[in-house]
């Protein structure tokens, strides 16, 4: 039984007029009539008394009144719950944080995430960019925060959160004095950075910024914020990393210079592999970009 023409039917059941239920139900009189016709001859047997200024129900009219009213009720709940199904995803999300990125919007962003959609289970870990789109593309987990923008990559990526570049150095070294630093200051200083494997992109970023074609001089390599900053206070050389970091992780006898304009920036990114049937994945890439905002993308 087609469950339009039941509609159609329990409304002209409800008025018992065929030009009030047609004007109700925004079709013609003619084409009422002629469904109606069509349910009757689906289910074998009239279903209403035509006469000649009213109608009446049938017997069998009164059953279809009787039960019809209760099939839709169900199948419009049943209609309702496929797509809250659609809109409430289950299951579980894998996320990779990157540890650069644990005092921007992070931790914000899977907070919503976790807040709207309470049904999907949320598997988090915690790593650097490079390892972050390895497990990406290894399909070990889902989505993943990396920083710079993801090129040459079989995944899409979102800018979630940008940040200045500063400079750290020892509290003593001549550039503590300035108020500010440009890039052509720190060409040729010794340099404590991080291994370029950990995130070739946000690295090279780096470079093309501060050094562009210029050599660096990297004296010492570590692998964390904490390790470079402390071999800074070492006074073993300066070193340039993202805003936030540098500031909370500052130890005794090291000072931070934001750059001269325009300073250089880093940015946070999501990234992910887009295929379908991923409903978590798609409702999270949905949240970051109301996130962001008009224009977020």
């Amino acid at each position: 039984m087609d469950l339009r023409r039941l509609e159609y039917f329990l409304v002209l059941a409800r008025v018992l007029h065929f030009g009030r239920a047609a004007e109700e139900l925004y079709i013609s009189q003619p084409g009422l009539s002629q469904q109606i016709k069509v349910l009757e001859q689906e289910l074998g047997t009239p279903l209403i008394h035509r006469g000649t200024k009213s109608i009446t129900l049938t017997t069998a009219g009164e059953v279809l009144r009787e039960h019809g009213e209760r099939v839709l009720a169900e199948a419009r709940l049943c209609v309702e719950r496929v797509r809250a199904a659609a809109e409430q995803p289950t299951g579980v999300l894998r996320v990779a944080y990157t540890r650069s990125g644990a005092d921007l919007n992070m931790h914000e962003l899977v907070e919503r995430f976790r807040v709207r959609y309470p049904e999907v289970r949320l598997s988090l870990s915690t790593a650097w960019t490079s390892r972050n789109l390895e497990l990406l593309e290894a399909d070990q987990v889902d989505v993943a925060f990396v920083r710079a923008a993801v090129r040459h990559r079989p995944v899409e990526s979102l800018v979630v959160a940008t940040e200045e570049l500063v400079v750290a150095m020892a509290d003593d070294h001549p550039l503590a004095a300035r108020e500010r630093v440009s890039p052509d200051d720190v060409i040729g200083l010794p340099l404590v950075h991080w291994p370029r494997a950990q995130g070739p992109g946000y690295h090279d970023e780096i470079r093309r910024q501060i050094w562009g074609d210029r050599p660096q001089r990297v004296v010492l390599e570590q692998p964390d914020a904490e390790h470079i900053l402390r071999e800074v206070a070492g006074r073993v050389g300066i070193a340039v990393l993202d805003e936030h970091r540098a500031r909370k992780l500052c130890p005794p006898g090291v000072r931070v210079r934001r750059f001269v304009e325009p300073v250089p920036t880093t940015t946070l990114v999501v990234a992910w592999r887009p295929r379908a049937g991923h409903a978590s994945v798609d409702r999270f890439i949905e949240l970051c970009r109301e996130h962001l905002g008009p224009g977020g993308r």
